[in-house]
């Protein structure tokens, strides 16, 4: 039996070690800028989810609260505002 798991652990799957970057903050921005975001009120890096939490206004100027994927870029959630961002 020790043998069995001693062979199974020698031919496991290696574990995928590359270094997958994070978005910084200003790249963020950027990015988000470039999609028509603008007046940012908050920009929270939310590790535990591997997510980046905004505050901004959207190209209409309506106030928004957004989820963006930390290590891709791309919007995972928009939630609209009524009232004004504090």
């Amino acid at each position: 039996m020790c043998y069995l798991l001693q062979s199974y652990i020698a031919y496991a799957d290696p574990v995928d070690t590359s270094a997958v970057s994070m978005l910084s903050v200003p790249n963020a921005m950027k990015q988000l800028e470039s999609d028509g975001y603008y007046d940012f009120r908050m920009i929270k890096i939310e590790r535990k989810h591997n997510e980046i939490a905004v505050k901004a206004r959207n190209r209409v100027g309506e106030a928004v609260e957004l989820e963006m994927d930390l290590y891709t870029g791309i919007i995972l959630h928009e939630k609209m505002h009524s009232t004004e961002i504090q």
